[in-house]
């Protein structure tokens, strides 16, 4: 039996640190709009920290004079159309579609930024006016607010960060690496092809490398990846999983290819975290029943497909089930069968010459895990390890040594951990494990309030020791070893 059990649907908040302007003390905002802001002042200044992935896009606004956030909206990038990871987005900028890749990211940052305000602000229709300090009707008077926006932050993997300043990216398409611009960039968008919005100061923080991003730089900044006296991990995962080891103020950063398949993408009936996907999962080994948790918005009736954290979960019962092996081979049904596994589980297995192995999760909603799902979340388990061991060794350091692992991003925040540690996703150190959601996009929204927190950033940044992961002759072995579904220890 498949039961659906409907979940609250909440989106991903930003969580900004600023200073009480009376008590000079740091705070933490609260999330939502701040509605006294909007109604009582005429002149609305808003900032913009913008997060771009390479599958998600995250923007969030806030009020300048505050610190309220006004709004926020996640979307898939629209460049995934042109390839899943940054080397398909490389290879299609060299051969002649840069200014396309460049110019569709802009339209979906301006559409997402009028969408956010469209939502938030009684009376605002950005596709109206030409310019966002067009007149708006105030909610609760007949004033009329002028809304500027006087900052835009930007941080994003180093490939995003090129393709949203139109800068060439010939550079990072191979060893020896090379990028087109260093350190904080600093413009406005009409240089760098806005159309609707008129902002002044645009500022993309710096990357770390060619592959290590202005994304990876916010995080170690946010976090303080560089205090003394304590050994930390941070894993960005993302379709670029950048992992940072703070080993007593000396930082060791590297990039790993972790692919989309968290995030939805290259999975047989993935989907993002939004109304109506399956977000967890349940296996009963006694009677064979099936627990689907989903989504909703008071308006999904059905589940539509299976986003990270129900992938996460679907994998980990599966093996807790004995359906699914340590080297990740899905049993076929008459192999589950012969292992007396629970004939009702028996029934969901199926084998086909489109998908393999299969399980399925809802027939009636045609959502299934494939072989080929298994196998992705494989590779990014295996790369997202060996690149932490790399990490460790190279600090001379083991996993023991850690006081702290910190998971990082938007997708981060919703796993459920112990499924995660199952399998080997992440280490089993439960009292280590800290999330601390889209970090990434938080230091981008730091930027925009905190005086001196560019400049600490550009100061970390040239201490970091950059490790190039295909230049570690033991990385393709730890990769293959890590690979292995079980519970990851690392002495």
């Amino acid at each position: 039996m498949v039961i659906i059990k409907k979940e609250k649907f909440t989106s991903e908040k930003s969580v900004l640190y600023v200073k009480n302007k009376q008590t000079e003390e740091k705070k933490v905002v609260s999330e939502g709009t701040d509605t006294d802001v909007l109604n009582n002042d005429i002149n609305l200044e808003f900032g913009i920290a913008v997060d771009i992935g390479t599958t998600s896009i995250a923007i969030g606004i806030f009020d300048i004079k505050s610190g309220s956030l006004i709004g926020n909206q996640t979307r898939t990038n629209c460049q995934t159309m042109y390839g899943s990871d940054v080397m398909m987005r490389i290879m299609h900028c060299i051969n002649g579609k840069e200014q396309l890749l460049h110019d569709i990211l802009i339209e979906q940052i301006e559409d997402m930024t009028g969408s956010i305000l469209d939502n938030n602000i009684s009376g605002h229709k950005s596709n109206i006016h030409s310019k966002i300090s067009s007149k708006i009707v105030s909610k609760e008077s007949d004033k009329i607010p002028d809304i500027v926006i006087k900052k835009m932050v930007v941080v994003g993997n180093t490939t995003m960060c090129h393709i949203f300043l139109n800068k060439d990216v010939t550079g990072l398409k191979g060893a020896p690496f090379s990028v087109a611009y260093e350190g904080v960039y600093r413009t406005n968008s009409y240089d760098i092809g806005f159309k609707i919005y008129d902002i002044d100061e645009v500022i993309v923080l710096p990357n770390i490398m060619a592959h290590v991003g202005a994304d990876a730089a916010a995080v170690l900044c946010k976090e303080k990846m560089y205090k003394t006296g304590i050994n930390e991990i941070a894993i960005d995962i993302g379709t670029n999983a950048e992992i940072l080891l703070n080993c007593s103020e000396k930082v060791f950063v590297t990039s790993t290819a972790a692919g989309p398949a968290f995030e939805g993408k290259g999975i047989r009936s993935g989907m993002r975290a939004a109304p109506g996907a399956i977000n967890s999962v349940k296996i009963s080994r006694v009677n064979g029943n099936i627990i689907l948790g989903m989504l909703d918005d008071g308006k999904a009736e059905n589940p539509r497909g299976l986003c990270g954290s129900g992938l996460i979960d679907a994998i980990s019962e599966l093996m807790k089930a004995r359906l699914l092996k340590k080297d990740g081979y899905l049993l076929t049904r008459e192999e589950a069968l012969r292992q007396n596994v629970n004939i009702n589980l028996c029934k969901h297995l199926k084998s086909d010459d489109k998908d393999g192995n299969c399980f399925i999760l809802s027939e009636e909603n045609n959502i299934v895990i494939t072989q080929k799902d298994i196998r992705n979340v494989q590779l990014a388990k295996g790369a997202i390890q060996a690149g932490c061991e790399i990490l460790l060794k190279k600090a001379g350091i083991g996993l023991n040594d850690i006081n702290s692992i910190k998971i990082a991003g938007v997708f981060g925040k919703y796993i459920h951990v112990s499924q995660a540690m199952n399998f080997g996703l992440f280490p089993k150190y439960p009292e280590k494990l800290e999330i601390v959601g889209n970090a990434a996009g938080d230091g981008a929204a730091m930027a925009l309030f905190e005086d001196g927190f560019i400049d600490e950033m550009e100061k970390q940044v040239k201490k970091v020791h950059h490790v190039e992961l295909a230049g570690e002759k033991d990385f393709q072995k730890k990769f293959m070893n890590a690979m292995e579904l079980k519970e990851w220890y690392y002495n």
